[in-house]
This record gives C-alpha cells, structure tokens and sequence, in this order.
C-alpha cells in the first residue's frame, strides 16, 4: 500500500514537473519500471499549447499511470510466456508487410480513383442492380466508389503481376 502511494506521488510530481515549460533536455527520465524508462520527451504528445495547467496535470498523470500499468502487464507476460511464445518475428514482419502495403495501395487509390458518379450512374446502377429507386443516392454512390476501388486494385496487383512475369522478376519451383 505504501509502495502504490509512493509511486502515485511520485507519478504527481512528475506530471507537475514535466507540465512545466523548461528549454532543458527533455530526455529527462520520468518514470522508470524494471529496464524501461519514460522519458519527458516521450510526454510531448500528452500536453499541448492552450491546455491548462491542471488538465496537463491530470493528463501527464494518466499517461504516465497507463504507461506504468502497460509496462507491468508486459513484463509479466515476458516472464510468464514461453521462449517460443514469445518470438513475434513472424508475425511482425507480416504486419509490417500488411501496413506497408495498405498505405501504397490508399495511396495509389487517391492518385487515380476517379471518385465523380453522375446521376445517370447512379440511376443506371439502381434500375440494373433491382434496387428501390427511393435508396438514398449517397449510398448507391458509395458502393459505385466502392466497386471502382475494387477494381482499380485487381488492375494495379494484375499490372504488377504480368510485370513480373514478363520482367522474370520471379521462379516458382
């Protein structure tokens, strides 16, 4: 009980200190659990111009708290798990793979979607797919953007493909 206190006011006066404005080094450590260290720099995102002093108290507080509590649960979970357990390489690396990947492709999709639907679009669409001609266009709109991103992206993996294939950019054995 004394240690929580403790570290409940030492978490306090450490917010009151990092709301402060100083032009010193802000690598200062904060807080500090086993081998992990917070550090003021890290705070940066926590407080902001405009923000007043008590709510960057109770913010920092927060922030620093969660930050203890995260910390506490994954060195636990380390000392709990298995070796091989504990080994996420492949699984890193595939959702490293999976977000590089989404950003070129939302990426490639704001470059050439053409987002314009007419009303003769929307109109053709609802009387061809059987909707009810009351359905709001805003939606019908959006599944024809929908559609078009689809297959703006079957084109771009197909192009990307037949690219390699011509280029003998790959072997499958």
């Amino acid at each position: 009980m004394k240690v929580f206190r403790f570290v409940i006011g030492l978490t306090i006066v450490l917010a009151t200190i990092s709301c402060q404005r100083s032009h010193g080094d802000d690598n200062k450590p904060v807080a500090t659990i086993y081998d992990k260290v917070l550090y003021q720099s890290d705070l940066q995102s926590v407080v902001y111009e405009g923000i007043s002093r008590s709510d960057s108290i109770v913010r920092t507080k927060a922030f620093i708290d969660s930050w203890i509590r995260q910390q506490l649960l994954l060195h636990q979970a380390e000392v709990s798990l298995d070796k091989s357990e504990l080994d996420l390489s492949k699984q890193i690396e595939d959702y490293r793979n999976s977000l590089i990947i989404y950003k070129y492709e939302t990426k490639y999709v704001e470059k050439n979607l053409d987002t314009v639907v007419s009303e003769v679009e929307i109109s053709n669409y609802i009387r061809q797919n059987g909707l009810s001609p009351e359905l709001d266009n805003e939606a019908v709109r959006y599944i024809i953007l929908n559609a078009r991103k689809k297959a703006l992206l079957e084109k771009m993996n197909n192009n990307l493909y037949n690219k390699a294939v011509k280029d003998n950019v790959f072997v499958i054995y």
